[in-house]
């Protein structure tokens, strides 16, 4: 009994095929997980915060997470590696020499390291087949030598493997335009380099998303800053694989038109990521606003102005008050203080010489002092002599 399990009319054993859609692939699942697991961890302690405190970190948290995740899955995972995607509905050769053509949807997902091509027949069963194929060619960054032979780049020994194990024509047809390079057809060769370069790009942002997330927990306003920088690298990323690419656009002809490639889902979450990042004024008006500061007793704050209440001013000691300079109160009632003034009361006048007629020279000071003068010099004898403040005897 044992061996005629899972078989039929004394044939060999068949074993039901188990599907595992390259969509679902276990890298991606696992990074999605983990940043999961890591968010709801820190969702459990929010209860723990006071005040409005609480939505900010519930946003701080969860836009750091997103971004990282973003960081990790268009850079690693196959689920979300698609900066460059085609479909086209069409009926084509199904396999090399038996003549027979199959209605499919062909779909090709172009990544960082390399591009999976879809075929799955509509319906799906077909020529008494299941019509429902996925392959990876992967390049790594590794050129090779021309050809395909065991010296070649990994791209074209594995097109070379796909032919030996007689896969669709489709298939074969769409990979073997990454495989020509000379005569301005180098699709591969360019889209490897974007690759390449996006791939460097997008690991120095990891990094920097690190070290964001620690100075986050040091001073706000510097991880707003490397926050800032780690967008900037993302959109890097985004350019070089705009600029990296064939000068040429790629095109593949089938029987119901040609298909043609646009940006896919890991270019757009990528770009919509770093452009919609805080800015270093967005984080402080956070700072600004969410930080609950509460005053201890005995102790007065000084006040502060909506331009000096930042982080530094936050975790600066407070100041005693000054006194008030010198000549402050008489310079606020508009009195002006000379240095070096002399001092306005002068010495009494010399007496003047015995027999000296001063009857002109009274005449005169009594006339000054009538118009409020505050001092008067009376020539005597061709000299001159000045009189303070006007006295009974004048």
């Amino acid at each position: 009994m044992a061996f005629q399990a899972f078989r039929t009319n004394g044939a060999p054993t068949y074993y039901d095929a188990n599907p595992t859609p390259w969509q679902a692939d276990v890298l991606g699942a696992g990074l999605i997980f983990a940043f999961c697991s890591v968010a709801f961890s820190l969702f459990i302690i929010l209860p723990g915060i006071r005040g409005k405190e609480k939505i900010y970190t519930f946003i701080r948290v969860t836009v750091s997470l997103y971004i990282g995740a973003v960081i990790v899955l268009t850079n690693w995972s196959y689920s979300l590696d698609s900066w460059e995607t085609a479909h086209i509905h069409t009926r084509t050769k199904y396999k090399a020499g038996t003549g027979k053509e199959i209605s499919a949807v062909i779909g090709v997902y172009i990544g960082l390291r390399g591009v999976n091509i879809t075929l799955k027949g509509t319906p799906e069963t077909q020529l008494n087949e299941t019509i429902n194929y996925n392959e990876h060619f992967s390049w790594e960054w590794d050129r090779g030598c021309v050809g395909f032979g065991p010296n070649a780049g990994p791209f074209n020994q594995a097109y070379r493997a796909a032919q030996y194990r007689g896969l669709p024509l489709p298939i074969l047809w769409i990979a073997e335009y990454f495989t020509i390079d000379g005569e301005g057809i180098s699709w591969g060769r360019h889209y490897r380099q974007a690759g390449w370069f996006s791939h460097i790009s997008l690991w120095l942002c990891f990094p920097l998303w690190i070290l964001t997330n620690v100075l986050f927990f040091v001073l706000l306003k510097y991880g707003a800053c490397c926050l800032v920088l780690t967008g900037v690298c993302m959109n890097i990323s985004n350019f070089i694989w705009y600029k990296c690419r064939n000068v040429n656009d790629l095109k593949i002809p089938f029987v119901a038109g040609f298909m043609e490639f646009s940006f896919g889902g890991s270019f757009y979450v990528c770009l919509g990521t770093d452009c919609d990042e805080p800015t270093d004024e967005k984080m402080q008006e956070k700072n600004a606003t969410g930080i609950e500061m509460r005053p201890t007793p005995c102790v007065v704050a000084a006040p502060t102005t909506a331009e000096e209440d930042d982080d530094e001013s936050i975790y600066a000691p407070t100041e005693a008050p000054q006194p008030p300079p010198k000549y402050e109160n008489r310079k606020l009632l508009g009195v002006t203080v000379r240095k070096f003034q002399k001092p306005r009361r002068h010495r009494p006048p010399p007496p003047p010489p015995e027999g000296q007629d001063l009857v002109q020279d009274d005449m005169h000071v009594n006339e000054r002092y009538a118009e409020g003068a505050d001092e008067v010099r009376v020539n005597i004898n061709q000299k001159s002599v000045y009189y303070g403040v006007p006295t009974d005897d004048l």
